[in-house]
């Protein structure tokens, strides 16, 4: 089964991969934190790479982000080891969240 709402599904998230839960770290959508070389914001999210399954059966995903002002490229992962764990921004060390998404 496919579903449209992303939020709290359990089941097939869009690219067929199963999970527990879905996550707002979509494509085309915008980070309200600040690029590590020109220091604006926004930062759009420009790719979603599957990573690897976790022990808790959650996927990890590699999450590309861009600057649009300068076009610096940066990089955290979602579900980090388990679910709804998320790591730093690899250049700018910040710790994004879903607060954070617009």
């Amino acid at each position: 089964m496919f579903y449209n709402n992303f939020d709290n599904v359990h089941g097939e998230d869009r690219f067929g991969l199963v999970g527990k839960t879905g996550d707002g770290f979509r494509e085309d959508r915008q980070l309200a934190l600040p690029c590590y070389k020109c220091h604006q914001g926004p930062l759009v999210i420009a790719e979603r790479n599957w990573g690897a399954t976790n022990n808790d059966d959650s996927q990890q995903y590699q999450i590309v982000v861009c600057c649009t002002h300068c076009g610096a490229v940066d990089e955290f992962i979602v579900n980090d080891g388990r679910e709804h764990q998320i790591s730093k921004l690899k250049h700018a060390h910040q710790m994004p969240s879903e607060q954070d998404l617009k």
